[in-house]
């Protein structure tokens, strides 16, 4: 009899364990191109800094996991009705609070600027208020554009909004769209790439409330405490052990 119960508890270890595995695996990732942080390389392949970042995290967590890249509201969107499913980098805010449980932070606070051609003598910004006088170009559902919009800015009057930003930066450079709100780094990426030099723009103001938050990792409401708690534990020894991107 003891070795039937024995054999019983044995069993249910190994099924408890099995079952752990099978759900580790079941880690969706989902994210957007944003370089440097997370972006598709020539190779396919999701990397940046961010994104090795949760690599290393998720190793330390013994998580197995998929990184999907998709445009941001559709990763949002994922990362909110998905169960076990993780997003990044995504800024905490108010907003998004209870959408989402959190793992915090991921990397550093990034600035960001209004930026026009330096070619535009007749754009003067020296505050929120002078860029609604012109329009911005934003991706829908990101930082930037909750800001504006929580600032007065209103799509159709001051902005121009879509759902990645690769559609509107050639309509910048082409004098279509008058300002873009962009990081220094994605900006000379971005003209790069269309055969330009970092002298054919001007930041103009630096958007100093967007950029002093704190991008994150976040899960969907209907993700395992468990393994949230693996995760946000490892992220945590990450921290102190190494300096974020």
């Amino acid at each position: 009899m003891a070795y039937v119960i024995k054999l019983a508890i044995y069993s249910l270890i190994i099924l408890s364990l099995t079952s752990l595995s099978a759900f580790a695996k079941d880690l969706l990732v989902v994210t957007e191109e944003w370089k440097p942080y997370n972006f598709t390389n020539d190779k396919g392949e999701v990397v940046g800094r961010a994104t090795k970042k949760v690599r290393e995290v998720l190793a330390v967590a013994e998580i197995d996991y998929e990184i999907k890249v998709y445009p941001w509201v559709r990763a949002m969107k994922i990362a909110k009705e998905r169960p076990n499913t993780m997003i990044y980098s995504i800024y905490r805010t108010a907003e998004r609070e209870a959408d989402y449980e959190w793992a915090c932070p991921l990397i550093r606070p990034v600035g960001v600027y209004f930026f026009k051609l330096k070619t535009r003598k007749d754009i003067q910004v020296a505050s929120l208020e002078d860029a609604k006088q012109y329009t911005s170009a934003v991706v829908k559902g990101n930082i930037y554009y909750d800001f504006l919009i929580q600032h007065g800015f209103t799509q159709g009057d001051h902005l121009v909004v879509a759902a990645d930003s690769k559609s509107f930066y050639k309509l910048f450079f082409k004098g279509r769209i008058d300002l873009v709100m962009s990081t220094e780094y994605i900006m000379s990426e971005e003209l790069k790439a269309a055969g330009l030099n970092d002298e054919e723009v001007t930041p103009l103001l630096e958007v100093t409330k967007a950029s002093q938050q704190r991008g994150c990792m976040a899960f969907s409401k209907d993700t395992d405490p468990m393994l949230i708690d693996r995760i946000r534990r490892a992220l945590a020894k990450h921290n102190q052990e190494f300096v974020g991107p």
